[in-house]
């Protein structure tokens, strides 16, 4: 994996944004655009001991189209508790002197309304950085183009809507700042900028909502130092130490399929080094594994090694007595295809047509185990 040929260098340094181009491309299918059947809970089948972590799925639809997008959320509340909303800042509706429109204020309620009839706990990510570039921010206003996130405007608006989501969804946790780490490594000003703008955010968040858990997410695979298309160097673990005491939980994005093609090869202490780093809760924001060949023979695996990985994952999470453990894709996305989109074209645990994989009983047998929290949790 490490002799990637010249070519795809470039195109793969974008990885670091992959999951907010996905975020950019769901925004797009609402649940509201048409009308949809109200949900009916089935009752599900408790066997076996108890687990310490809520499951779940993101809300990235198999299919760019409403039907779809309530399928991720039926999948999310049929073999899980948490759903991922993960979108880039919607700029234009928080700017100073302007009010959220009415039609996104209707959006948001038709959504919350689908969330709690699938009873839910909701995790709310807000992505401000470009697919292309962690550096630079995303979908700015063309006023703004050039603009960073100390532009005063950008910065009020980004802490307006961190309070807009807090107040409207009261959300269990949210994380403001998607792989920050990358942030950080493509430019260190813009990230000691956002952690200004993230510790406003912070405070705004628990000043209508207390009770919601606020931090970011760190690509864990960078943070390690162990991406195939940079120069290796030792683990920043430092970059936990940046929030000071607004750091709720550690949380973080883990695709390590990106690395190792067979489960086995995952170190034994992959995740659970973390616990040597930090006393806080440690949650998998967004989890994947490649079941098939991926472009370029980067982050290529097979339907065994998944079933393998997410054996191995489950393991790791009750270990760490983890809050959370979602996997970023229920289906596999049909609509990506072009890297870097397309290195996740394989990791949902079903096909894009809903077919089970490998994988699939996994995860349906920990769905089935009641989840139970434990005595000290937050």
């Amino acid at each position: 994996m490490r002799g990637l040929p010249p070519v795809l260098r470039p195109r793969l340094a974008l990885h670091a944004a992959l999951l907010a181009l996905l975020a950019l491309a769901a925004a797009g299918c609402r649940v509201e655009r048409v009308e949809q059947p109200a949900f009916t809970a089935t009752p599900r089948t408790v066997v076996g001991e108890p687990r310490p972590f809520r499951l779940g799925f993101s809300s990235l639809p198999a299919r760019l189209d409403d039907a779809a997008y309530v399928e991720a959320l039926d999948l999310a509340a049929l073999h899980g508790e948490l759903l991922l909303i993960h979108r880039a800042p919607s700029w234009a509706e928080f700017l100073p002197g302007v009010e959220p429109s009415e039609e996104l204020r209707d959006l948001t309620r038709r959504e919350l309304q689908a969330i709690e009839e699938r009873r839910l706990t909701l995790l709310y990510a807000i992505d401000p950085y470009r697919p292309s570039d962690r550096g630079r921010l995303a979908a700015l206003p063309e006023e703004y183009a050039d603009s960073g996130i100390l532009n005063r405007d950008l910065g009020a608006a980004l802490v307006a809507e961190a309070r807009f989501i807090a107040t409207a969804y009261r959300p269990a946790y949210l994380a403001f700042g998607v792989e920050v780490n990358a942030t950080y490594d493509r430019s260190p000003g813009e990230y000691l900028a956002y952690l200004e703008v993230y510790r406003e955010v912070y405070d705004a968040v628990k000043e209508v909502s207390p009770q919601t858990l606020v931090f970011p997410t760190f690509q864990y695979e960078q943070l390690l130092g162990a991406t195939p298309w940079e120069v290796e160097h030792p683990p920043r673990w430092e970059r936990l130490e940046d929030f000071g005491a607004r750091l709720d939980l550690v949380a973080i994005a883990t695709f390590p399929s990106l690395i190792h093609t067979v489960a086995r090869a995952i170190p034994a202490d992959y995740y659970s080094q973390l616990r040597e780093q930090t006393e806080l809760p440690i949650a998998f924001a967004a989890v994947g594994f490649s079941s098939a060949p991926g472009p370029g023979g980067i982050n290529s695996s097979t339907p065994p090694e998944q079933r393998r990985y997410l054996r191995r994952l489950l393991a790791d999470a009750e270990a760490l007595r983890s809050p959370f453990v979602v996997w970023y894709a229920s289906r596999d996305p049909q609509f990506v295809s072009d890297l870097p989109v397309g290195l996740l074209r394989s990791v949902g645990l079903q096909d894009g047509a809903g077919r089970p994989k490998e994988a699939w009983p996994v995860w349906a047998e920990a769905a089935q185990r009641p989840y139970e929290p434990p005595s000290n949790a937050p």
